[in-house]
């Protein structure tokens, strides 16, 4: 099978996505992918992301391929669980504390590597595409950790919906609570709550 087929497949395999990944793991040279470019069938979208010209990506997705090492957090984490009616104006992420990203539509969150991946899980968008995010216990942890940082109104409606919601898991919130060290603090925000 020619190259170009080969990465035509992986394309349809790979929900109209092309990475530099992808094309590596397969041995293949990036000049085919040059070329497919050239031709119009894939277009870049991001570096080392590419797309078919009828592919609508999602911004996360692109910014989770941009920012690997990256997890979704804080007020973008609210977003996607539904607790918070405030659609964030940047993406928050999470990185180790010995990386430091740039970029205006970022708000980067810090903490060591141990910590990082307490609560991540991998969550499949509507196209397709998947990203890491932080679960609604972290993401309740990680508000409360920075409620200094955090508008108290987004903070007091994310409790409030978390404990609406029939999903949640408190044995999970206390656990990740003890680990963070914030456990006397979380039992405050529930006895208001209550």
């Amino acid at each position: 099978m020619e190259k170009t087929e080969i990465i035509k497949e992986i394309v349809n395999k790979n929900n109209g996505i092309l990475t530099i990944k992808l094309l590596e793991q397969n041995n293949i040279h990036r000049q085919y992918l040059k070329n497919l470019v050239d031709d119009g069938y894939l277009i870049k979208v991001s570096r080392g992301v590419y797309v078919t010209p009828d592919k609508d990506i999602s911004e996360f997705y692109l910014m989770g391929e941009q920012y690997k090492s990256g997890i979704f957090s804080h007020n973008t984490a609210l977003y996607f669980y539904g607790l918070t009616d405030r659609t964030p104006f940047t993406l928050d992420m999470t990185f180790p504390s010995n990386i430091r990203p740039s970029n205006y539509m970022l708000m980067p969150h810090y903490i060591n590597k141990e910590r990082l991946e307490i609560g991540l899980v991998i969550k499949e968008l509507e196209d397709g595409t998947k990203i890491r995010i932080y679960n609604m216990e972290r993401t309740i942890c990680d508000i409360i950790r920075d409620r200094n940082k955090i508008d108290s109104q987004i903070l007091n409606t994310a409790l409030k919906e978390y404990m609406k919601r029939s999903d949640k898991n408190l044995n999970s919130l206390y656990e990740y609570a003890k680990k963070f060290k914030i456990s006397k603090i979380l039992k405050l925000y529930m006895e208001v709550l209550a």
